[in-house]
């Protein structure tokens, strides 16, 4: 319609002055008189604004919730609720209470526990980008509404698979989710499965070796992943539980095999894929990880932060760093950058990245040379008097030197009772010698000789020196003792170049070597940073050497820790009295389903269906590590107990893994199309969700209908609490997505048992599970899950000692470490690592942020024999540099540039 002029100027003008009219009206309602106080001491105005003042904080009830991320913590939190909305939350001051069966009792040094994750969490819940309901990719529903035909290049694009971030997403009822995901689930397994679905996977291009894994079970190809499960172990393991019970007897059915027969789904794990790992503590104490409770800083005398801002990064548990300086504590950190924590430090040593171990081979260097060593503690639990040999550069076993030589008889103690080596597994590991001063020949020594132990044998082993030893073929070949080898080693790392590589300061590395050497107990705690990096099972083994050397493991207040995500699935402690642990929730067997509820948890049978996988494989084109070399061809370099399987249905819950994976366009381009399934469960809107075929929305902590159960691996509680607020969208509990699709399947498949594994889900008695968890775990045993509930705080886990400390027994009570020798082990002997030039602990280059040769390994030592695979030290390939083995001096490495810092990528 046009308009004059005239007529737009006479239409403005009317709706000026009706707005002005209607202006001054709200003026004249709104507006009152001033009011006029002649003395403000005598009388006051209106004071009803008090009333609101002081009413915001009224409350009509509260409950108490766990904040469970990813962070190690689990504070529970209470939440004040007005009109059955949460309108704040504070900490609870209640640490004084947490108790055990025994009357230990927390205290009030943990109050209070909160950080702004937990302070703000109610804003996430209320906010914009919840999930409000399951949602089903539109091309993905078309492509099962039109009989799921095979992936081609073709059909990807029509139904989207290959641009799933472009399609639509459709808003669907729960039963109609369920119904789809169990009938994907049959189509993906039956069209895998046989010989049948072997050729297609090598039409497809997969490697035998990944095809032979599938062992002709379909269900081999799905991808279960339950993120960092611990932080809701009943909600979120209930993918684990799934994928051992649900999915073998979904392939029994497909494949009509029995349970002797029939195959779980690939679990992917969390620890290792975030890189959060520490992965150099297997390889010197044995267990997955040895972290103490952090109250157990207050005992350190002298306490390093390496790679690890604390202040920032440790929220409710960085007071017992900072209240160690109270007591009189030392602070030093080893960072790139200068944090937080370095400003509350003694003193800041900054250094290049990933050169961290240099620097600690060169503190050791200095700690030998200026004779701060444990001598006593080397020879009673350390490997350094341990004898190898300079030819094979293997221990030297006993049986090749001494005739018709027998292990001991290890059944009755601690080895095979607590550490299940049966005799057969001591054959295969191999025996050891020292060399005895006062016999001068060559003893054995067993792993059980630790401690007081090895002091009751009356062996006096060197530590240094070059033995001739006589074999029982006749030959005659050199053996030398570790700690000997090692001082052949460390003359590599003297100050000058050691200051080279870290660029750290040469006064501050001498300084913090003389302070670990000489300050007892000493302590090394180290984050996720540092374990990212590509070497860091060197870094991390040289960390322990230094702790290993001046004795600083096992002791209140000392050893070498790590802090990144709540791993700990061991905290549900399996024994033989008490049952299979967390492993009675995990891996129930399908077909001996327990159903009472009043069941022991011990009397649930336990049987692993399920095969534990890496995600990193699917992360590196959905491929194992297989490499054409120069030297030898075709080399597979991914073992068979880790080989993967070709990725075709994958379900995660409680991680948003698209956005932890690398290489992004190359995930949604390449990879992830080949995938016909993607499921994912989450609270709120992700990238994950947005790249996914099927997304589940779940309730938040404070939704939770059902007991929910958590534990830490930083301080000492386990903890069960349910939601206080009603779920606020059509969302359920964890659980309830994969009884809900088991319940479909066993409608469409007739396998009642199928059913059965999610049975106390359907009555709404979880807590059976949460019982159950309880009885199995010697760590919890005898707790009531009621109980626990309904006190509404945390109790401890209950392990030997307060704080937690893992190598406590070892040192203090002369067990064996879960190493082969039952000592701390600073040398390797499996031919991988002896390969890799990795049986000594050396310093590498990174494998791209360095400017000098990628993956270089720094040594001259003799006894460091890499094989570069004939790979060219030109090679570009992210897969040849990975696996090339180059042993250069320093002044080699040097003469190197990066290709890419030469390309101008430079830091």
């Amino acid at each position: 319609m046009f308009a004059s002029r005239r007529q737009f100027l006479k239409a403005s003008a009317g709706t000026v002055a009706a707005a002005a009219i209607a202006d001054n009206v709200l003026a004249l309602t709104a507006l009152q008189p001033v009011i006029e106080v002649g003395n403000p001491l005598g009388e006051y105005p209106d004071r009803s604004w008090e009333r609101v003042y002081h009413d915001q904080y009224r409350y009509d009830s509260s409950f108490t919730w766990v904040c469970s991320p990813n962070d190690t913590h689990a504070c529970r939190i209470r939440a004040f609720v007005r009109n059955g909305v949460v309108m704040r939350v504070e900490q609870n001051y209640d640490h004084q209470t947490y108790e055990d069966l025994y009357g230990n009792r927390g205290t009030f040094a943990h109050n209070p526990r909160m950080c702004l994750k937990g302070f703000t969490f109610h804003r996430r819940v209320y906010g914009p980008y919840r999930l409000k309901g399951p949602v089903m990719r539109k091309g993905w529903k078309q492509w099962m509404d039109d009989g799921s035909p095979e992936l081609t290049s073709e059909t990807k694009r029509k139904y989207k698979f290959d641009s799933r971030f472009l399609d639509d997403m459709l808003r669907v009822s729960w039963d109609t989710a369920f119904t789809y995901v169990a009938k994907a689930m049959i189509v993906i397994a039956t069209r895998y499965s046989g010989e049948a679905g072997a050729r297609r996977l090598r039409e497809q291009g997969y490697a035998p070796e990944m095809i032979e894994m599938m062992k002709g079970a379909g269900v081999r190809c799905f991808k279960h992943r339950a993120g960092m499960p611990i932080l809701g172990f009943i909600g979120k393991h209930s993918n684990t539980r799934f994928n051992n019970s649900v999915v073998p007897l979904l392939d029994a059915w497909i494949r009509k095999v029995g349970p002797d027969q029939a195959q779980g789904g690939r679990y992917w794990n969390n620890y290792t894929w975030h890189g959060d790992q520490d992965p150099s503590q297997p390889f010197w104490n044995g267990t997955q990880n040895c972290d103490v409770d952090l109250s157990d800083m207050r005992f350190t005398k002298f306490n390093t932060s390496w790679g690890k801002n604390f202040v920032e990064n440790k929220m409710p548990e960085a007071h017992w760093k900072l209240e160690s300086i109270e007591r009189g504590a030392r602070l030093a950190v080893i960072t790139p950058e200068y944090n937080p924590t370095a400003q509350r430090a003694d003193y800041w040593i900054p250094l290049r990245p990933q050169s961290d171990g240099a620097f600690f081979l060169g503190a050791c260097k200095i700690i030998i040379e200026e004779n701060m060593h444990d001598t006593d503690y080397l020879k009673q639990f350390t490997d350094m008097p341990l004898l190898v040999r300079t030819d094979t550069l293997q221990y030297l076993d006993p049986r090749d030197v001494v005739p018709n030589y027998k292990f001991p008889d290890f059944s009755h103690s601690y080895s095979g009772r607590i550490q299940a080596l049966k005799p057969e597994y001591i054959e295969r590991l191999g025996g050891f010698m020292v060399w005895d001063l006062a016999k001068q020949q060559a003893v054995p020594l067993h792993r059980e000789q630790v401690g007081w132990h090895f002091d009751q044998s009356g062996i006096n082993p060197a530590l240094t020196g070059i033995y001739r030893v006589k074999l029982l073929n006749g030959r005659e070949i050199d053996a030398q003792p570790i700690y000997q080898m090692y001082q052949i080693h460390f003359q590599d790392y003297d100050l000058d170049t050691t200051h080279q590589i870290t660029r750290s300061p040469k006064d501050l590395l001498v300084r913090w070597a003389r302070d670990s050497g000489t300050i007892k107990p000493a302590a090394i705690h180290n984050g996720e940073g540092v374990c990212h990096y590509f070497h860091m099972t060197s870094n991390g083994r040289a960390a322990a050497l230094v702790l290993t050397l001046t004795g600083n493991i096992g002791k209140f207040g000392a050893g070498c820790h790590t802090w990144s995500g709540n791993y700990k699935v061991g905290i549900w402690n399996a024994t033989p009295w008490s049952g299979a642990g967390g492993g009675v929730h995990l891996s129930e067997d399908p077909w001996q389903i327990n159903l009472d509820p009043n069941a022991h948890g011990k009397e649930i049978k336990y049987k692993n269906y399920y095969y534990g996988e890496e995600p990193a494989y699917w992360n590196h084109g959905d491929t194992a590590l297989i490499v054409n070399t120069p030297k030898y061809g075709r080399k597979v370099f991914t073992g068979k107990t880790h080989m993967p399987t070709p990725s075709k249905l994958r379900w995660v819950v409680n991680v948003n893994i698209l956005n932890n994976a690398k290489h992004h366009y190359d995930m949604v381009r390449n990879v992830d199309p080949n995938i016909e399934c993607l499921i994912t469960q989450d609270i709120e809107m992700t990238s994950d969700v947005n790249h996914a075929d099927i997304a589940f929305a779940v309730n938040s902590w404070m939704e939770f209908t059902y007991p929910e159960m958590t534990a830490t691996v930083s301080n000492p509680w386990v903890q069960i609490w349910k939601g206080g607020i009603r779920p606020l969208y059509d969302t359920r509990n964890d659980a309830d997505t994969f009884a809900g699709v088991a319940a479909r399947l066993a409608e469409i498949t007739g396998e009642k048992r199928i059913r059965d594994v999610f049975h106390f889900v359907y009555d709404n008695r979880v807590d059976v599970y949460a019982q159950r968890l309880l009885d199995a775990s010697s760590t919890f045993y005898g707790y009531s899950a009621d109980v626990l509930l309904k006190s509404e705080k945390g109790w401890m886990v209950m392990v030997r000692t307060y704080p937690r400390h893992p190598l406590w027994e070892e040192t203090n009570e002369s067990k064996p470490m879960w190493t082969r020798s039952g000592r701390i082990e600073s040398y390797r002997v499996e031919p991988e690592a002896i390969e890799y030039g990795e049986n000594f602990i050396s310093h590498r280059e990174g494998p791209e942020a360095t400017p000098y040769l990628p993956n270089a390994i720094f040594t001259t030592n003799p006894y460091v024999r890499p094989d570069d695979y004939g790979i060219p030290i030109t090679a570009q390939h992210h897969d040849d540099k990975m696996i090339r083995n180059i042993k250069l001096s320093w002044a080699e490495i040097k003469r190197h540039t990066n290709p890419l810092w030469e390309k101008g990528y430079q830091f």
